[in-house]
């Protein structure tokens, strides 16, 4: 057997023209076309955008503490359909198990349900969760778009403001009348009434913060972009 080494450092299948080619070590050719060529950026175009972006003030930080609270609503809203979750295994167990009466797991139930229902109503409008339809708004012009989404924003404050008004005198009726409820447990009623103008007043104050980032440019109509059909 031979124990010859290779005159070259080269694998002994390439050919001996390769490693004497001048280009070798420079460049390989290749069949994939070359980058295209990256266009600057206009600077009359970069000034123009930054006259866009509004300046930072007192309006960014009323936003961020009314998105902060929205969020923080998500987290309670959660919490409460986990909780009503627990309950109902817990009576299930109680009944169906250990054969025993339930007193205040459904009614319980009811309420965590509902007051998650209307404390999550900022964080869903946040995340833009609600059921929408933006066929209109992708045909609108730039004007007219911008003019809808205001006409939107101010429906959805009344509305919102409508229901955290007449439910917080729901609440004090409550309250002042000593409402029960008519079962074993004897919830009394303005415990549950209060989630409604908590939920809505919400609603409203996250209505308000889209409402300020659309009028002073800091959020587009209907986040859409103004080329988006």
């Amino acid at each position: 057997m031979s124990n010859a080494i290779s005159p070259h450092p080269l694998p002994i299948d390439l050919p001996d023209d390769f490693a004497q080619t001048p280009r070798a070590s420079h460049s390989v050719k290749s069949d994939m076309p070359p980058p295209p060529d990256v266009e600057p950026i206009d600077p009359k175009d970069a000034n123009t955008m930054e006259r866009d972006m509004p300046p930072k003030g007192p309006i960014d930080a009323i936003i961020a503490v009314i998105h902060f609270t929205s969020r923080v609503c998500g987290v309670l809203a959660a919490a409460m359909f986990a909780i009503a979750m627990l309950i109902i295994c817990q009576l299930v167990f109680m009944r169906y198990v250990l054969n025993d009466s339930t007193v205040w797991q459904t009614e319980a139930v009811i309420f965590l349900m509902i007051g998650a229902t209307l404390v999550g109503l900022p964080y869903v409008q946040l995340i833009r969760g609600h059921v929408n339809v933006d066929l209109l708004p992708l045909y609108l012009k730039r004007g007219a778009r911008m003019t809808l989404a205001i006409v939107t924003l101010l429906c959805g404050m009344a509305i919102s403001g409508l229901f955290g008004f007449y439910g917080l005198e729901l609440v004090l009726e409550a309250f002042d009348g000593g409402w029960l409820t008519e079962t074993i447990w004897a919830v009394p009623l303005w415990k549950p009434f209060s989630a409604l103008p908590i939920g809505f007043g919400l609603l409203f104050m996250q209505f308000f913060a889209d409402f300020l980032a659309l009028i002073t440019r800091r959020s587009t109509p209907f986040d859409l972009r103004d080329d988006a059909f």
